[in-house]
């Protein structure tokens, strides 16, 4: 009776430490076929990167530490699915990367989380000043009709610096649940020896703070990115609010680019909403961004899409999206090279699947 008594409390044990402990492997396909027109040329392509959430393969896992600390990580690394091939990365913050196999390039970080004092995140991830464009923007920033188009554009500065969407080597610190109060606060360093000529290059603070209680969801972020040719800063503030079947949200966004002569400065608006329909929901937005050049360069966006839910899994979408460019402007959704003052259309249809 002894004999088996022991291997059944060892048993015991294992099966506790395991309850304390989980890892998940989780991933989104999403591919998408799409054509699109500029100033005369026109494309048809597919590209499995995402046109209603991006592609990704992931895994996350916790411990109980206890006493109400716990150890977290994720590992998410971009994919495409039409080709098979993974992200691009940019290591030091400064450089672009390069498409390569299975890398992390989405998120790579590891946490220690205290329900009672919030969260502290080193690795790789999204910069705050870009979660507000995911809360906000009724596309998620996906596909044709996500407001990077417009906010991250050729008319903006934020564009040119690496830790535009996210940043590496970076410590975060996340806020508990204070009464619908939330937050962030991110530094991230170069990695690479400090000179004279160029003392910070690619080093970025940001932070993001906002309230949801409810319907209600507003949030305001900035972030700043030192370069060797001058410092970007950029700054956005978002809202939603439910009604019924409809979600509405708006965003203004800012940045600007010290030391640079010509246009240094850009700013724009979304509206936007999601109509809940049957199956699935509609997103529509209508944007804008102008800079600071000579003639005011500006560019229109209006889109609208269907995602209709097969299962809690599995939906196919399409999406239209038009931006019509002014004064010079020469913005492209993508697929072709943009025109001054051409109106690019493009149409997305795609399926997407989760687990």
């Amino acid at each position: 009776m002894k004999k088996i008594a022991l291997p059944l409390a060892l048993c015991g044990l294992a099966l506790n430490a395991a309850a304390q402990s989980s890892v998940t492997l989780y991933g989104v396909l999403d591919t998408t076929v799409q054509h699109a027109t500029q100033g005369g040329n026109s494309i048809t392509r597919m590209f499995g990167t995402g046109g209603n959430q991006y592609s990704r393969l992931g895994i996350r896992g916790t411990e109980d530490l206890g006493g109400g600390l716990s150890a977290g990580f994720v590992l998410d690394a971009g994919l495409n699915v039409a080709s098979g091939t993974g992200g691009a990365l940019s290591a030091d913050n400064a450089t672009p990367g390069t498409v390569g196999g299975l890398v992390f390039n989405r998120r790579a970080s590891l946490s220690l989380i205290s329900r009672q004092w919030g969260e502290l995140r080193l690795g790789r991830g999204f910069v705050p000043s870009y979660w507000n464009l995911i809360a906000f923007d009724p596309f998620g920033t996906a596909g044709a009709g996500g407001i990077t188009n417009i906010a991250q554009s050729a008319l903006t500065r934020v564009s040119t610096v690496q830790t535009a969407v996210r940043a590496s080597n970076s410590v975060g610190y996340h806020l508990p649940e204070l009464n619908g109060v939330y937050g962030e606060l991110m530094a991230a360093v170069n990695n690479a020896p400090s000179n004279a000529a160029t003392p910070d290059n690619g080093n970025y603070q940001g932070a993001r703070v906002g309230y949801t209680r409810g319907d209600l969801n507003v949030a305001v972020a900035t972030g700043r990115t030192a370069m060797a040719n001058g410092a970007v800063s950029t700054s956005n503030l978002g809202g939603s609010y439910k009604v019924g079947a409809v979600t509405g949200s708006a965003l203004y966004f800012t940045d600007s680019k010290n030391a640079v002569a010509g246009p240094n400065r850009s700013n724009g608006w979304m509206l936007g909403a999601k109509v809940k329909l049957g199956s699935g929901y509609i997103p529509l937005s209508y944007a804008k961004v102008t800079d600071n050049s000579a003639t005011a360069r500006s560019a229109h966006q209006l889109a609208i899409g269907y995602v209709h839910d097969l299962s809690k899994r599995t939906a196919v979408y399409t999406t239209y999206s038009q931006i019509r460019n002014r004064n010079g402007a020469a913005l492209s959704g993508g697929g072709v090279t943009g025109v001054a003052n051409a109106t690019w259309t493009g149409m997305d249809f795609g399926i997407r699947h989760s687990f």
